[in-house]
């Protein structure tokens, strides 16, 4: 059913795409629609902002692949955990990103170099300069229309998973309205709206930033007992991986994390279950594909090598 959702936002057969969205901007064919309130462009061509989203989708999935690969080879005493929290949340932080850019929605830094670019093509094309410091920014592309709008943020974590909030809510609120019986579709939008209350902690951080919350407390405050000397409530990590050791099949058991407990645990189930979506988009996107090029196959290539190691 996800496939009906993100299909039309960046699925594109032809796998001769070598441009990120980054290297678009500077050097794609589109013209500047609107500087204010947001600078818009107008894509002269919608299927190559597509490919820039869909290449920058696989690159991010592997890195999420390649982290939780080296997390999983990790070997130390059962309880040392640290290390492995701040992997799986960068796992998750890496798939949201890939699950973003396969939904047309890009969060990406823009250098100054980039911004110049977009500023002084808008003085020549509109006659005024928007402003654009170099920042972090939602870049969302709308099909319908050809255009892509540009949405300024400021903070690289929380501000990219408000985004990811955002689209969550999104998916559970359209994946009422496919066509499937009404049992399968609440079924599925269920998924999502889990996923959106574990973000938030059940509504108790409203940017949806509880993973990276967690991970700031383990990495500057030594929360949640993973430093040695461990606590006796400190679960040991094959408990933590136990129902993520098939991650590269995408046949995780998508329980809802806020049921969990343990924070620990629920960290881990919240984090899997974001990475378990970016690997499922992956392998459906690289199986509709009926040739397989450098974009997907350096991704399953990944996967695979990872498995016979």
């Amino acid at each position: 059913m996800l496939t009906a959702l993100w299909h039309s936002r960046s699925f594109v057969p032809d796998e001769n795409c070598q441009r990120s969205l980054k290297l678009w901007i500077t050097d794609g064919n589109y013209y500047i629609d609107s500087a204010s309130p947001n600078l818009k462009l107008y894509c002269q061509s919608v299927e190559e902002v597509q490919k820039s989203y869909s290449l920058d989708a696989f690159r991010f999935s592997a890195h999420a692949a390649q982290t939780v690969f080296e997390l999983e080879r990790t070997s130390a005493y059962p309880k040392l955990t640290a290390w492995r929290m701040i992997q799986a949340y960068y796992a998750a932080f890496y798939a949201a990103h890939s699950i973003l850019r396969f939904f047309g929605r890009s969060f990406s830094h823009l250098e100054n170099g980039h911004v110049q670019h977009l500023s002084t093509r808008s003085s020549s094309e509109l006659g005024s300069s928007p402003s654009l410091p170099s920042s972090y920014y939602l870049i969302e592309l709308s099909q319908s229309d050809h255009l892509l709008t540009f949405s300024r943020h400021s903070e690289s974590h929380k501000d990219m998973w408000r985004c990811f909030l955002a689209l969550s809510n999104d998916i559970s609120r359209e994946a009422l309205s496919l066509r499937a019986t009404r049992e399968r579709k609440q079924d599925f939008s269920l998924i999502f709206s889990r996923l959106s209350d574990a973000l938030t902690n059940r509504g108790r951080h409203p940017a949806g930033n509880w993973l990276s919350l967690m991970r700031n407390d383990v990495t500057y405050k030594s929360s949640y007992g993973v430093w040695f000397p461990f606590e006796k409530t400190t679960p040991e990590f094959e408990g933590l991986m136990a129902k993520h050791r098939d991650w590269r099949k995408c046949e995780g058991l998508l329980d809802d994390p806020n049921l969990i407990r343990n924070d620990n645990e629920k960290f881990f189930a919240a984090a899997f279950l974001v990475v378990d979506l970016a690997l499922s988009i992956s392998f459906d996107y690289q199986n509709l594909v009926k040739k397989s090029g450098r974009r997907s196959t350096d991704f399953s290539k990944l996967v695979k090598l990872s498995a016979a190691a």
